[in-house]
């Protein structure tokens, strides 16, 4: 656990952040949309204990830079592995950081030994079903209130209300540190533009073509929405498996941490 590094690295246009602690087999942490690397401080604390753990800021969000123009999101991500030292790693994402997994997977396969989609979040369905399409509409319901409190009562009403519709299970004080994080990162919320770039056509269209083994994980307290894309992910990928945690929303490591603590060591390499 003594081994800790902290930098930054340039990339086009800018810098990312990212931390390294522990030694074993690779692990990088890809966060939630609306949050940072502090999202993974206690799974780090157990994780550094038998991997050597990565994790780092997109940008706009904690200490890497804002983004102006274009950028490539799987070429940030190979860009802090190669800083690093990581020639082949675990995936684990978390909501967005899991869509953005599985993209770098898809470009780069020999660099990723598993994913672990971790309630991923992928947006409108292509060619939904019935069932599909009216789990979207209560989604889309949700970001219409967030809108409409971010317009009359700010940023941190609107963390609340967005925190508590996606972590209802959430422990008081991890409640309270999603809410920060959302503050912090607030950006994200309210530039007008997202400048990332992810693969093209979107691998959300593209799961039956993923040759990355892939852990699929989602709670029953999730989103009904996310709930079906995590079994689109796992029936489409060839190499996938599905994990239900029935006490678990959005964020596992903090509504069901030893739930969450067995799923991931059972995905590392041996």
């Amino acid at each position: 656990m003594s081994h800790h590094t902290k930098d930054f690295v340039d990339v086009p246009g800018g810098y990312l952040y990212y931390e390294q602690r522990g030694h074993g087999p690779d692990v990088v942490l890809l966060n939630g949309g609306l949050a940072d690397l502090r999202m993974w401080d206690a799974t780090v604390e157990w994780l550094a204990g038998r991997a050597r753990v990565t994790t780092w800021d997109y940008r706009d969000t904690g200490l890497s830079a804002p983004a102006y123009g274009p950028y490539d999101e799987i070429g940030d991500l190979a860009a802090v592995l190669d800083a690093v030292g990581v020639s082949r790693a675990v995936l684990i994402g978390s909501s967005e950081g899991g869509r953005r997994a599985l993209g770098f997977a898809h470009r780069h396969p020999e660099r990723v030994t598993r994913v672990c989609a971790v309630a991923a979040s992928f947006g409108e369905f292509p060619d939904p079903t019935p069932e599909e399409s009216a789990a979207r509409e209560v989604m889309r319901s949700h970001f219409a209130e967030c809108e409409k409190v971010l317009a009359t009562d700010g940023i941190p009403a609107v963390s609340a209300l967005d925190v508590d519709a996606w972590c209802p299970a959430a422990p008081a004080n991890d409640r309270r540190r999603l809410i920060g994080l959302q503050i912090a990162n607030s950006r994200v919320r309210t530039m007008d533009v997202y400048h990332g770039l992810e693969l093209d056509p979107p691998v959300k269209t593209r799961f039956a073509e993923l040759v990355t083994p892939i852990s699929v994980l989602i709670g029953e307290r999730d989103f009904h929405g996310s709930q079906l894309w995590a079994r689109r992910l796992a029936t489409q990928a060839p190499n996938a498996d599905l994990t239900v945690i029935p006490s678990a929303d959005h964020m596992p490591m903090f509504s069901a941490p030893e739930e969450f603590q067995q799923f991931i060591t059972r995905s590392l390499p041996l």
